[in-house]
């Protein structure tokens, strides 16, 4: 029994750290009726957890009566020390292009020399990252702008930020074996990794006017199976087409879904404040991209 009081108590502190964090001095305080809703913690668990980070010297409050308690102090060290780790982690698309390398050091530059570090999980897939998220695996994940529109409206995900055009992939294209006289039309065998979404989102627009055989297949086996004759076709990043040679032809895509396809996004659980308040004082876009591009030119070696 003590064990499990012991264990709520921690549970109460982490909970009460991150909400106390993305309060500024002046913001009213959730009454602690608004705090069990939300955690799903007893009365007396929070309470503890308040009286003690009081006397730690971690926050301190006044009370304005009906108006309820507003927050006159905080300790963003003393906050963060509750936390079981120091550490946020983001799950991002494996490094296999200069791309994916700028934007990882970019990312880790950020977060270097700050209160919180970051660990990077490389997963391919967007799929696999949302699930990882709902899981609380990760605190925040990488997707393409064009996702993560998408996982906004379909799951309890928040968007909490987008990189300009070019910053998740310079563009996507369609890819077909190198030595044939390619042309869309009714018929080709497509190839698509539905657990990407990028690519199901664009291929079925895409390809909406032609009658085409969708085949599955792994993301990572689809330029085989084009150069074996198994597909005629897929949409592929031309940053890997170009930086690994692949015996390959290509034609740009005339649509707006590759801009949006192109540019990084950051999602987070739906409503997690402590995440936002952390990318938006750690994170600055326009600082990440540049040494994006700097890694991408060869200027900066990647850092990850």
């Amino acid at each position: 029994m003590q064990a499990y009081q012991y264990q709520k108590k921690g549970l109460a502190l982490i909970f009460l750290a991150k909400k106390f964090f993305v309060l500024k001095v002046g913001d009213r305080v959730p009454t602690v009726t608004e705090m069990i809703n939300e955690s799903e913690l007893s009365r007396g668990t929070i309470q503890a957890g308040l009286e003690l980070m009081k006397a730690d010297g971690a926050i301190s409050t006044i009370s304005k009566g009906h108006l309820g308690s507003f927050l006159v102090a905080q300790d963003q060290d003393k906050l963060l020390s509750y936390l079981d780790y120091r550490n946020v982690v983001c799950a991002m698309p494996l490094p296999y292009t200069k791309h994916y390398e700028g934007l990882g050091t970019g990312l880790y530059k950020a977060f270097k020399n700050q209160k919180l570090g970051l660990n990077v999980a490389y997963v391919n897939e967007s799929v696999n990252r949302l699930e990882g998220l709902q899981r609380n695996r990760y605190d925040f994940i990488i997707v393409s702008a064009l996702t993560a529109d998408y996982l906004a409206e379909h799951h309890d995900v928040d968007v909490v930020g987008i990189m300009p055009e070019g910053s998740y992939v310079s563009q996507h294209v369609i890819v077909y074996k190198g030595d044939q006289d390619f042309k869309m039309r009714d018929g080709l065998r497509i190839g698509i990794d539905s657990h990407s979404l990028d690519y199901k989102l664009m291929t079925n627009k895409i390809l909406e006017k032609h009658k085409v055989e969708l085949v599955e297949s792994p993301y990572n086996q689809i330029v085989q199976r084009i150069v074996a004759g198994e597909i005629d076709a897929a949409i592929w990043n031309l940053d890997e087409v170009k930086s690994k040679n692949y015996p390959l032809g290509y034609q740009m895509i005339k649509d707006p879904m590759v801009k949006r396809a192109s540019r990084a996004a950051i999602l987070c659980a739906k409503g997690n404040g402590f995440v936002k308040r952390v990318i938006g004082d750690y994170v600055d876009f326009k600082e990440v991209t540049a040494i994006q591009k700097q890694v991408i030119s060869g200027e900066v070696l990647p850092e990850y």
